[in-house]
């Protein structure tokens, strides 16, 4: 083909492209906040709040206009709040408390700890579905077209890639744009975005947006974790320390991704079993169906230090 004559080895079919080419970028931007505070009696506080954005360009969908491909990062995560905290009760002997600052009660009753992280931050882009067209240019340049477009509304913004018809929990019809993050609906009975505001890009052209959709994200997974420890001195050199670490504490469900697959994908249902009702697959579904992870769990810690 005219084509395959114009590569610089035309003689090979595959494509020939470079490893590791030096040629990516990145731009990392942030407001970084950072509070730390160790109180008296035990206990320490550390707040930190991350405002970013983060782009890269690590490729392109034209070669001879390199800078198209400068975009959101994957790993691009606006907002991020993290807080711990840790306490230990101290030791109650010479306080002039009544019962308890004796010895034997100081003993019992100090030493006891409990921990707290808390992280609560943004998700990462979800990105575009797929786009289809007969004669893409591809075809021709070997390279795009990108992802499907949203439509337009008529003030020329893009539309909400949303669903703007769900149900919840209570059985109320909604129209106005789903939030993933509500926990006000089942997702294994909900499609939650909108194939209706997508379109293919046409035949032989680029698409127009090349960019990831800043505020198009999916559901947050917070991270809460906590422990409960003991202290036990024994002598000045000696200590035993015993700790139970619990990860994701409040046991909250955490949901596999969005499907991006082709808008043109009608979703799917199981047709039988225990599941038979249920979003099987398909574009904007979520199929917790097979099992979630990161459920709560715990381990049992000892140390010894001399």
């Amino acid at each position: 083909t005219v084509r395959q004559s114009l590569l610089p080895f035309p003689q090979y079919s595959g494509a020939m492209n470079p490893a590791n080419a030096p040629l990516g970028k990145t731009w990392y931007d942030s407001l970084q906040i950072t509070v730390n505070k160790r109180f008296s009696h035990g206990l320490s506080f550390n707040f930190n709040y991350n405002y970013a954005k983060n782009l890269d360009l690590n490729g392109s969908p034209d070669v001879f206009n390199r800078q198209m491909g400068k975009d959101l990062s994957g790993n691009d995560i606006p907002h991020q709040l993290r807080l711990s905290a840790q306490y230990e009760v101290p030791k109650l002997t010479g306080t002039g408390l009544p019962v308890i600052s004796n010895r034997f009660a100081s003993y019992a009753l100090s030493g006891w700890g409990v921990g707290w992280y808390l992280e609560y931050r943004s998700t990462t882009p979800v990105g575009r579905p797929g786009s289809t067209s007969t004669t893409p240019i591809s075809n021709f340049l070997g390279r795009g077209p990108g992802g499907a477009q949203l439509k337009k509304n008529a003030d020329g913004t893009d539309m909400n890639p949303w669903s703007v018809d769900w149900t919840d929990y209570d059985g109320t019809h909604h129209t106005d744009p789903i939030d993933v993050n509500c926990h006000c609906f089942d997702p294994t009975k909900t499609v939650v975005l909108n194939p209706a505001v997508w379109e293919n890009i046409p035949d032989g052209q680029w698409g127009a947006q090349q960019t990831a959709i800043r505020g198009f994200r999916g559901i947050r997974t917070p991270v809460e974790s906590a422990n409960f420890s003991r202290n036990f001195r024994m002598k000045e050199k000696m200590n035993l320390n015993l700790r139970v670490e619990f990860q994701n504490v409040l046991n909250r469900t955490q949901y596999p991704g969005i499907s991006l697959a082709s808008f043109q994908n009608a979703p799917t249902k199981f047709t039988s079993g225990a599941n038979a009702g249920l979003y099987s697959g398909g574009f904007g579904t979520i199929v917790p169906t097979s099992g979630t992870s990161g459920q709560r769990t715990g381990s049992f810690v000892a140390r010894f230090t001399f």
